[in-house]
C-alpha cells in the first residue's frame, strides 16, 4: 500500500512539473495585434485628449500645454496637432525608439504608447531641426480613422478631408511651426523615409514620397526645406503584415507665411 501511494505521489508530481513546463513554453504573451484587439473599444467620436489638463485649440493653449507637459515629463520635445482629428498632444523623445513604444506621456504602460520622435532627430528651433523630423504613433491595426492615436491619420485617405486639412501644427518650446502636407502614402519599410538626415537630400526624398502619394498636392519641396513625417502601421496589405506603413509628409512653412485653409488635390495612381 505504501509503495502504491509513493508511486501515485511521484506520478502526480511529474504531472504538475509537466504542466508547469507547458505553461512556460507554450503560453507566451500574445502578439501586439491580439493585445490591441482585446482592448476596450476606444474609437468613439470625441475621444478625450490623453494626459492633457485642458483642450488645446489655439497657439496660446498649445504653449501652455507644452509647458505643462514638459514639467510632467522632461522627455517632451514638442506638440503635435492635426485639425479635424484627436491628434492633439505632446511628442516625446528618448535615447532610442523603444522607450515610448508601449509607454505613454505619463510614463505608464500603454498598448498604444504615445507620439514620439525618432531618436536621431534634432528637435528644437527651426534652425536646429533635422531635415526630416520623424514622429511615430500606433494605430488600432484596423486602419480605422476613428480609432485611437495615429489611427486618425487614415482620415487623409478621404479626399475631402485631405483638401480641408492642408496644414499640420508641430511646435516646440522654441516656436510655433506650421507644416504644409505634400504627400499621403502607403509604403514598404524598405523605402528610407524615416532618415532624419536623408543621404540624397529632402528634395529627392520628397519626390519619391510624392510619387507614392495617393494625391498630387502640386507642392515643390526644395533642398533647403525641412519636412515632417508622421508614420504608423497599416493592415491594408494583410492583418499579419508588418512590412508596410502609412505615412503623411508635410513641408515646414516659412515663419509668418500665410497658412492655407483649404487646397485642391488630385487623386493619382501611386508608384509601386
Amino acid at each position: 500500500m505504501k509503495k502504491l501511494i509513493a508511486v501515485l505521489a511521484v506520478l502526480i508530481g511529474l504531472l504538475l512539473v509537466a504542466g508547469f513546463v507547458y505553461v512556460l513554453v507554450f503560453m507566451e504573451e500574445p502578439p501586439d495585434s491580439i493585445l490591441v484587439d482585446s482592448q476596450k473599444d476606444q474609437s468613439q467620436e470625441g475621444q478625450p485628449q490623453l494626459n492633457v489638463p485642458k483642450e488645446v485649440k489655439t497657439q496660446a493653449d498649445e504653449l501652455d500645454a507644452l509647458d505643462g507637459a514638459t514639467q510632467r515629463n522632461q522627455d517632451t520635445v514638442g506638440w503635435l496637432r492635426v485639425p479635424g482629428t484627436t491628434i492633439n498632444n505632446s511628442v516625446l523623445q528618448s535615447h532610442d525608439n523603444m522607450t515610448y513604444l508601449r509607454t505613454n506621456e505619463a510614463r505608464e504602460y500603454d498598448i498604444y504608447g504615445c507620439y514620439f520622435a525618432d531618436w536621431e532627430c534634432s528637435v528644437g528651433s527651426r534652425e536646429i531641426l533635422s531635415p526630416n523630423t520623424v514622429i511615430y504613433g500606433h494605430s488600432d491595426l484596423k486602419d480605422n480613422p476613428e480609432g485611437p492615436r495615429f489611427s486618425q491619420l487614415f482620415h487623409f485617405t478621404d479626399q475631402t478631408f485631405a483638401e480641408e486639412t492642408p496644414v499640420i501644427s508641430f511646435s516646440t518650446l522654441e516656436g510655433f511651426m506650421d507644416w504644409e502636407v505634400f504627400a499621403v502614402f502607403y509604403t514598404e519599410k524598405t523605402f528610407s523615409y524615416i532618415d532624419a538626415y536623408p543621404e540624397k537630400g529632402v528634395d529627392q526624398l520628397a519626390k519619391e514620397a510624392q510619387a507614392k502619394s495617393i494625391y498630387d498636392y502640386g507642392i515643390t519641396v526644395g533642398p533647403e526645406d525641412k519636412i515632417l513625417t508622421l508614420s504608423t502601421c497599416t493592415v491594408k496589405y494583410g492583418a499579419q503584415d508588418n512590412d508596410h506603413r502609412f505615412v503623411v509628409m508635410a513641408r515646414l512653412l516659412p515663419e509668418g507665411a500665410e497658412v492655407p485653409q483649404k487646397v485642391a488635390v488630385t487623386a493619382q495612381t501611386p508608384a509601386v
